[in-house]
């Protein structure tokens, strides 16, 4: 739970006093009752942070407790099984350093049954593909490559895609201490990223990746116009990856040295 940080450059009107205890005491029963949503057998523990902003709140807070991933519903206002993002969401997806897990708003919980990557034809694929990789081995999984082309099928441009994205499959494999054996690589072949999408079909119990567009810093999020498309078009919770993310590689190469 992050509150806002008092400012002396924010001043209520009209004024209403010292309402601190107040609002510490509603965060309190907020969070408690967000911990007890949580099944038993999961360990859970529950952080109160202040921060200037919501989103830079989550951020610290996710770097001081060492989080893998910032996991966000959709906006209030967001239509049923539809991602629409939220001011915090929004902030988030601009700036965070940490992946970014987005639940469409009215999402029912369901174990993830296939990991699914999102594979463009521009350089900087591979390291999403690398945490594709080491995301199904940890989970055990099965991973799937998706390229979306603006095609018809059959077509030379979609015959490229999928070479291309067996050479950075290859690649990636060659670069990683770990392998998951078969990947499957599906390419989406329509006039459009909707149509695409649909192309290549998805089920409820599917989860997609999607990178940062190349234009993010190093190790931050700048989500692009292709994952805006894929956002605004699935129904499936979507994991944004800061560009040359590589944490869970760390890790990896950590465990295998142990």
């Amino acid at each position: 739970m992050v509150l806002r940080r008092h400012s002396a450059f924010r001043i209520e009107y009209p004024p209403t006093g010292n309402t601190d205890n107040i609002i510490l005491k509603q965060a309190y029963g907020w969070l408690e009752g967000a911990l007890a949503m949580v099944p038993e057998d999961i360990p859970v523990q529950g952080h109160l942070y202040a921060d200037s902003s919501t989103a830079e709140g989550l951020i610290h807070a996710a770097q001081a407790i060492g989080a893998g991933a910032i996991i966000v519903g959709g906006a209030s206002d967001s239509p049923i099984k539809r991602h629409r993002l939220g001011t915090v969401a929004n902030d988030l997806l601009y700036s965070s350093p940490l992946p970014v897990a987005l639940a469409p708003r009215g999402y029912q919980a369901r174990a993830v049954k296939r990991l699914n990557c999102a594979v463009g034809t521009r350089p900087g694929s591979g390291s999403l593909v690398r945490e594709g990789i080491l995301s199904a081995k940890n989970s055990g999984l099965p991973l799937r490559l998706v390229a979306l082309v603006e095609s018809s099928n059959g077509s030379p441009a979609a015959e490229e895609a999928r070479a291309n994205t067996q050479r950075i499959l290859d690649e990636a494999r060659q670069d990683l201490p770990t392998d998951i054996g078969q990947v499957e690589i599906a390419v989406g072949q329509t006039d459009d990223v909707a149509g695409a999408l649909d192309y290549v079909g998805f089920e409820d119990s599917d989860l997609m990746m999607v990178g940062s567009s190349r234009v993010a810093q190093k190790h931050s999020i700048f989500v692009g116009s292709a994952a805006m498309h894929i956002l605004r078009t699935l129904t499936i919770p979507l994991v944004v990856v800061p560009r040359d993310y590589q944490l869970s590689r760390r890790d990896a190469g950590d465990e295998q040295r142990a």
